[in-house]
């Protein structure tokens, strides 16, 4: 089944969020996310990772190696405590040999049953395989765009 995306400008913020685009705004509305092989690709975010300590989270790596495998009750759990995202993609898969880092985005968004991507804390980009969940988003939020894989290649 071909991925449908929505790209998702306005948020859901908090009263002491610093940004209205969040990972765990999203991560909310996926049904089946305890169903899916889960990993952190890029991140560049803070937020109260515990003790009430503000850390910074620097990852940007393009490979296997780096990549953080992540269950998907840690990711809920995580994406709560991020006070500002810049950039995030993490990927839910079905089939686990399709965790792994890809080189172009067209084959990420085809092969993963979800990709979730924040874009310097100013838009987040959704594509998954479950068109419904991608209704949903676009439903849930005001400022939306609906997209195909292959969007930028056109």
């Amino acid at each position: 089944m071909k991925s449908k995306g929505v790209r998702i400008r306005d948020g859901m913020p908090d009263d002491d969020e610093i940004l209205g685009v969040s990972p765990k705004d999203i991560l909310k509305y996926i049904n089946f996310g305890n169903e899916l092989h889960w990993a952190i690709l890029e991140i560049e975010a803070t937020g109260d990772l515990g003790e009430k300590k503000w850390k910074e989270l620097h990852q940007c790596e393009t490979s296997d190696e780096k990549m953080t495998r992540i269950s998907w009750n840690d990711l809920k759990d995580t994406s709560k405590k991020f006070r500002q995202v810049i950039w995030f993609t993490a990927i839910g898969c079905k089939d686990p040999a399709d965790v792994k880092f890809y080189k172009e985005d067209v084959e990420m968004y085809e092969s993963c049953d979800i990709v979730v991507q924040v874009f310097d804390g100013e838009c987040c980009e959704v594509f998954s395989k479950d068109h419904d969940l991608i209704d949903r988003l676009a439903k849930k939020f005001k400022d939306t765009e609906f997209l195909t894989p292959d969007w930028n290649s056109k």
